[in-house]
Formats: C-alpha cells, sequence, structure tokens
C-alpha cells in the first residue's frame, strides 16, 4: 500500500465508498456506497480508475486533508470552495494540504486518487455503513493509502483532462425528479397524486444517508400502514403524517408505509445533493 493522504479533520462526515455492497438486502443489508454516483462515478473516470474504485465522500464542509506522497486526484461534487480546482484532475505534492472550507453549493464531495483508495472489503464492497458497523467513518489521524500497483499517466500531447460542462451539474436547480408509480399507488387517490406532482417539496434537516425527509402538503394514503415489505433506494414512503421520505443509500431494508412512488435510479444522485431548505418537484414516467 502506498500512503497518501493524512486526515487532519474529517469535517461534518467522512467515509470511504464504492459502488456499494450488492446483493445483501435479503439479510438486512443496505447497499450503501456514493450517496451521489454519478459525481463519484466522474472522479473516477478522470483518473481511469475501474467504475468500483473506492473514493472518499466528504459531507458539505470542513475537511482538510495533508498530502503524504504526490499523487494524481481528481474531485467531483459538491461546491465547498476547495482550495485544488474541481472537475478535472490535479497533481498534488506531499506537504500540500486540500481542504474545503466553505459549502456552497450541494451536499457531498468525492476525491478520488489514481488507482482508487485501499479499504477493507466487506461482504463485497468497501463502503462504510457505520449504523451497521461495516466500516467506519474517518477520524483525525487516520492514513489513507492507494493501490500501489495503479498509476495515471497523460499522454504527452494531453495537458490536462477535465468533464464536460453538460456533466457538471447545478445542484441548486435539480429537475424535476423521474418517478415510477410504486407499489401502493392505488392506496392514494387521484387528488393525492395530483398533490405530490404538482406542489414543491421541500428537503428538511432530518435527512441523512438512510432517508430523505420532504415536507409540504400532507398526503392521505388508505390505508395508512401496511404489512411490512421488501424497500428500495428510492422508495417514498409516506408515513402516517403524510410527509414523504425518500429510502437512501444505507436506508431500511423494509418497511410498512404504503409507497406512492419510486424514484428512478438515475435521478437519486440529484436528490442526494439537494441541501436542507431546497425545494424538490416529481414528475410521473410510465
Amino acid at each position: 500500500m502506498t500512503r497518501v493522504f493524512e486526515v487532519l479533520t474529517p469535517g461534518l462526515s467522512a467515509s470511504v465508498q464504492d459502488q456499494g455492497r450488492l446483493g445483501w438486502r435479503r439479510f438486512g443489508v443496505p447497499a450503501s456506497g456514493a450517496m451521489d454516483d454519478h459525481a463519484a462515478a466522474w472522479a473516477n473516470r478522470l483518473l481511469d480508475n475501474p467504475p468500483d474504485a473506492p473514493v472518499l465522500e466528504l459531507l458539505l464542509q470542513g475537511a482538510r486533508l495533508a498530502v503524504v506522497e504526490e499523487a494524481w486526484i481528481a474531485v467531483a461534487g459538491a461546491d465547498a470552495q476547495a482550495n485544488v480546482p474541481t472537475w478535472r484532475i490535479v497533481r498534488v505534492r506531499a506537504g500540500d494540504q486540500i481542504h474545503f472550507p466553505r459549502e456552497r453549493s450541494g451536499v457531498w464531495i468525492y476525491l478520488a486518487v489514481e488507482g482508487g483508495f485501499e479499504a477493507e472489503r466487506i461482504l463485497g464492497s468497501a463502503s462504510a455503513y457505520e449504523r451497521g458497523g461495516l466500516g467506519r467513518l474517518l477520524t483525525p489521524g487516520d492514513i489513507l493509502c492507494r493501490k500501489p500497483d495503479a498509476s495515471f499517466r497523460l499522454v504527452p500531447t494531453v495537458a490536462g483532462r477535465s468533464v464536460a460542462w453538460s456533466e457538471r451539474r447545478d445542484y441548486d436547480s435539480p429537475p424535476p425528479l423521474r418517478v415510477w408509480p410504486g407499489p401502493q399507488w392505488n392506496c392514494f387517490s387521484e387528488h393525492e397524486r395530483e398533490s405530490f406532482f404538482a406542489q414543491e417539496w421541500t428537503v428538511t434537516s432530518r435527512s441523512d444517508r438512510a432517508g430523505y425527509r420532504l415536507t409540504g402538503i400532507a398526503l392521505k394514503p388508505q390505508p395508512s400502514q401496511i404489512i411490512s415489505e421488501p424497500v428500495r433506494v428510492g422508495s417514498i414512503q409516506v408515513p402516517g403524517n403524510g410527509q414523504p421520505i425518500v429510502i437512501m443509500r444505507d436506508g431500511p431494508t423494509v418497511g410498512g408505509y404504503p409507497k406512492i412512488g419510486m424514484v428512478d435510479p438515475a435521478d437519486v444522485s440529484w436528490l442526494a445533493q439537494c441541501r436542507p431548505g431546497a425545494k424538490v418537484r416529481f414528475r410521473i414516467v410510465g
């Protein structure tokens, strides 16, 4: 292993994530993985890393890293006024520091290193799932290593590499998120369905990796509870208070609330980058 970073401060939260722990939901283990898989994938693609290479996921602001050894990196995702260019490759050298002092747009930041980070794989994934005791959040003094057998090089005639502007999302202006009818679609009257899609919903401060809570004009499904059944990432559950909860990467694998819909997998990453107080709309597909 090649030491590459020391964590000086993790900010609000820092963990290693990859594409997730697939195939274990039937045993009650959520997939976890990068909250914004779009940004995480681009950070890896910039460095020619495998799609499942572990990345560092940072929450909002405050993280500071010390560079231990020279390496190519790429930062993508939320804008926290990083002191290195984002959405492009960057060469960092021993003694440098990388910091993210102030959140301006979005929620989750991704830092990839050439070859990917070394991390213990549990049930086939390096993704930290703290609530389940699978991996842990990073703390000051932790050392991050990269795989020593992989390196990145630019071809001699290329000065740099960056992500196309069309792929750099404006997290302050999410599009209407696509929703497929859920298993309990018929538990909601036509009026309730129209209300769900017609209004703006506000992301609340009680949102986290397990679920994003929304507030708006309350919905009234009939019945208000069902026999617990499997849920998946993107499921829009409506509990007794009528305020929807969207299941996210670390969310439960079963639930007993009616589900009006399922956020399209490609749009879950958009929702993940919506800060508390952000307004979101949904549109029906299918």
